[in-house]
């Protein structure tokens, strides 16, 4: 899971799904070794199912400066939901953010200056939404002409399975100059 990938320009979260459980050391083609062909063979989504904001054709929603919704050169905070279906919870309801159920959603939202901003809906024809869900992922994937992979690998139900189980926050810089 891709929570947050960002610079001052673009953003993304991108769920990746596995169809093996817990922690794995792949080998040969279970790796999805793309310069081989078997990108679309291993055992994980290498692409994921991405909401980026620009590249879903939302250009003025996330950037350096005033006339983005969200200004990267001011302070702000990002906010990642999990939402499951809370089919196994009497108390909760359809869509609540309960940790019963099956994953169904990954929301973003942004607080700046006080006030909250949703993530952009998309602009791409096809592709309906501002969160990711399975219809969105494989909408997408039509969209861009992309092999489905994620709905190959499970799509949410396994990701969230993998939530359940747990993960390690990791943490990298890279630069790319913008």
């Amino acid at each position: 899971m891709d929570i947050w990938e960002a610079n001052k320009m673009a953003t993304a979260f991108t769920p990746h799904p596995c169809t093996v459980e817990g922690p794995y050391r792949c080998s040969g083609v279970d790796c999805g070794d793309g310069e081989k062909g078997e990108r679309y063979m291993g055992v994980c989504d290498k692409d994921g199912c991405d909401m980026n904001a620009f590249r879903l054709g939302a250009l003025q929603h996330y950037g350096n400066g005033a006339q983005f919704e969200v200004d990267t050169s001011k302070p702000m905070t990002v906010v990642t939901q999990f939402i499951t279906d809370a089919a196994s919870s009497t108390n909760a309801t359809a869509g609540s953010n309960d940790t019963d159920g099956e994953l169904v959603e990954i929301r973003r939202f942004y607080i700046q200056d006080d006030k909250i901003i949703s993530h952009a809906s998309s602009a791409v024809p096809g592709v309906a939404g501002n969160s990711v869900t399975d219809e969105f992922c494989s909408a997408q994937k039509k969209a861009f002409q992309d092999p489905d992979d994620h709905l190959a690998k499970g799509g949410l139900k396994k990701m969230g399975e993998a939530l359940d189980r747990g993960m390690v926050l990791a943490l990298s810089i890279w630069d790319d100059g913008a």
